[in-house]
């Protein structure tokens, strides 16, 4: 049942102007505050800024207001996208969240709704995010397929990978290959992405200005970030990212030559040490686009089952020379490409 505030800011919906307008800086908290109510959580106002960083043009953000109150937000994270060797700015999709009173104050068409279109107006058709996707669970999903367009492409399913450490099987090749940890700024990715590049036709950008935003300078998670070698050589020719918390040893992303796979049996084998170094009870990853990559784990006692959550990628294109459908069976997921890990 509705309380009494509830019910009055909800008429206040009805009758005043919603206003749509990007974020302003000042924002902030009523924006991270908005957030941990919609979702019970707690995030610090220093996890926000670390999330959503100054952008030139301004941040991805899209918020609906009514006489100053925060009502509903949908944001994006800027990245760079790669489409069979075409380059694409992109956003992912996150934080995104509606009071309880914006869902009562309309009905056909929700605050939520045009909050969204409102997205896609400033952000979407004027080339600042062209490719724009996301990971909803499935009440938002629903409501996106009837009136948002996330079925452009059909909804790409998790290519979900776990085992319990018991199960885990390691390979004798791992020697032939040594791992070092990485840095913050790593300028050896760049060189690791243009030769790893055509295994993934359809991903985003993996170098080391992405990782450096994705993986540096969090407030409270720490990554194990690991550069793989030949032996003998001093050319990285892997990149794997772990998280161990929760009882979890997670794989947070993946970046292989496709010629080393030995490569990928030291990341496995790093994977096990750390599991067992943190009692972690699941080892687990998403791997979507790299067969090879999963043939070998799900021989290494990883095996595949429904993604936690029911999540799904959806996509939506805004450049009349992008077509979303390429995407379909192709995208190359990890953990990294959402903001859940």
């Amino acid at each position: 049942m509705a309380t009494a505030g509830e019910m009055d800011v909800a008429d206040t919906v009805k009758k005043s102007e919603l206003v749509m307008r990007p974020f302003s800086p000042a924002d902030e908290v009523a924006v991270n505050d908005g957030f941990n109510a919609a979702f019970n959580l707690d995030r610090s106002l220093d996890e926000w800024a670390w999330k959503f960083p100054p952008q030139p043009e301004g941040r991805l953000i899209m918020l609906a207001e009514i006489e100053g109150d925060l009502l509903a937000h949908y944001a994006g994270m800027p990245v760079r996208f790669t489409i069979d060797g075409r380059e694409w700015s992109a956003a992912q999709i996150v934080d995104v969240f509606s009071t309880r009173a914006a869902r009562r104050g309309f009905t056909r068409k929700g605050v939520w709704v045009r909050t969204v279109e409102a997205f896609f107006e400033t952000f979407g058709e004027s080339g600042r995010a062209t490719l724009l996707y996301g990971f909803p669970s499935p009440r938002p999903l629903r409501l996106g397929v009837l009136q948002l367009g996330y079925d452009a492409v059909d909804p790409q399913p998790i290519v979900y990978l776990s085992r319990p450490p018991a199960a885990a099987v390691s390979s004798r090749w791992r020697h032939l290959y040594r791992a070092e940890l990485a840095a913050d700024w790593e300028p050896r990715l760049d060189d690791l992405w243009r030769r790893a590049r055509p295994s993934y036709p359809v991903a985003v950008i993996r170098d080391a200005d992405r990782a450096l935003h994705r993986f540096a300078g969090h407030p409270s998670i720490h990554y194990h970030r690991f550069l793989i070698f030949p032996r003998l050589a001093s050319t990285p020719v892997a990149f794997v990212v772990f998280r161990t918390d929760e009882g979890r040893c997670r794989w947070v992303d993946l970046l292989w030559d496709h010629r080393h796979p030995g490569a990928l049996e030291l990341a496995n084998q790093l994977s096990i040490v750390l599991a067992a170094e943190t009692g972690a009870e699941l080892e687990e990853l998403w791997l979507n686009g790299d067969p090879d990559g999963r043939k070998l784990l799900e021989g290494r006692g990883f095996t595949r089952s429904e993604v936690p959550g029911q999540l799904v990628m959806v996509a939506r294109a805004f450049h009349s020379e992008l077509d979303v459908t390429d995407l379909d069976g192709r995208v190359y997921l990890t953990m990294a490409d959402a903001d859940l890990v």
